[in-house]
């Protein structure tokens, strides 16, 4: 049966599932505290808290964006500060979505910067890996109360996404090879965009870039835990300190990056964040209001900021196909 206009997405599982997993897992979440308390804890957040989680997501912002810039510059990719504003944007709107940070990498290869998306997707795998490294770390060395398990599991992962990444760039050969068999245009393409992100991860693991990288994914990452506690003071856990917020904020990123982008971050952080609160001491009511508050919060402060700037730089969306193939073509012979 065709579904009526308007109503094709339903036919979309890449769309539907994660959407009906969110719902489910908020309503796990909700089942667990104390729904009417959290609701009205959340709507007496003051004014002097959301312009201290507005100025920490300013600075989570700029040094992320700056993160891409520079690792496009290592790429030898330098977008307009337009087009890069704009797919940083776009990303940044996209990323509670399963793969949705990698909007930035479709932007930027449809918006005339002569950039395919396999190549600047490098820049986006290594700002996920170095977070995953700062959250892994994070948690290996402090840990969480009642999880004695967590710190080993957390340094053998930690380990393991380095061996993992310098590993993958040694499969450049046999994906060249693979590419110039393959005769099928869509098969040959998804191979050849294959190519181009081990080749630029490649290019980015030298180990000052790698390094210059996870400081200023330390960086971000703690100005967002400083936003973290500073809503959880405001709905009612003053006592919650500035490690105990990054490690229960640091779990919940951490399960969402070791699933590789597959499950929504809404829901899915709500329900981990309150597992890890519950293991510092904190109830499960308290945790949902911490976890709820924060995502009202930090979500408004990244639509207040990012939907304006796609609004104002829609127009760089446009590019001629000719354009396209032509970036293609050059990027091949490169």
């Amino acid at each position: 049966m065709k579904l009526p206009r308007g109503l094709g997405w339903l036919g979309q599982p890449a769309l539907v599932v994660p959407i009906i997993l969110a719902g489910a897992l908020l309503a796990v979440a909700f089942n667990l505290g104390d729904l009417g308390n959290v609701l009205a804890r959340v709507q007496a957040i003051p004014v002097s808290v959301m312009a201290v989680a507005l100025a920490m997501g300013l600075i989570y912002l700029v040094l992320k964006a700056w993160q891409l810039r520079l690792l496009l510059a290592n790429l030898g990719l330098r977008p307009d500060w337009r087009r890069l504003l704009l797919a940083f944007a776009v990303g940044e709107l996209a990323v509670t979505l399963p793969f949705g940070i990698f909007a930035q990498n479709w932007v930027l290869s449809t918006t005339g910067t002569h950039t395919r998306f396999g190549r600047s997707s490098a820049a986006t795998v290594v700002m996920l890996l170095v977070e995953m490294l700062v959250v892994l770390t994070l948690l290996a060395v402090i840990g969480i109360p009642r999880w004695p398990e967590l710190q080993p599991a957390a340094a053998v992962c930690t380990v393991g996404i380095i061996v993992l990444g310098f590993s993958l760039l040694r499969f450049e050969r046999f994906t060249r090879r693979l590419a110039h068999r393959l005769r099928r245009p869509l098969l040959h393409r998804v191979v050849s965009e294959a190519l181009g992100l081990i080749r630029g991860l490649k290019r980015l693991s030298d180990p000052r870039v790698l390094a210059a990288n996870v400081l200023l994914a330390a960086a971000y990452l703690g100005a967002l835990s400083f936003a973290f506690m500073a809503v959880g003071h405001s709905v009612g856990l003053h006592h919650l300190g500035f490690l105990t917020a990054a490690t229960i904020y640091a779990f919940s990123l951490a399960v969402v990056f070791l699933c590789g982008g597959i499950v929504s971050q809404i829901g899915t952080v709500e329900i981990l964040g309150m597992g890890a609160a519950q293991a510092w001491g904190i109830s499960f009511t308290d945790g949902l209001a911490l976890m709820l508050a924060f995502r009202v919060v930090w979500t408004g402060v990244m639509w207040l900021v990012n939907l304006p700037l796609v609004f104002l730089l829609w127009r760089s969306l446009r590019r001629s196909p000719g354009k396209q193939m032509a970036a293609y073509a050059a990027e091949e012979r490169g």
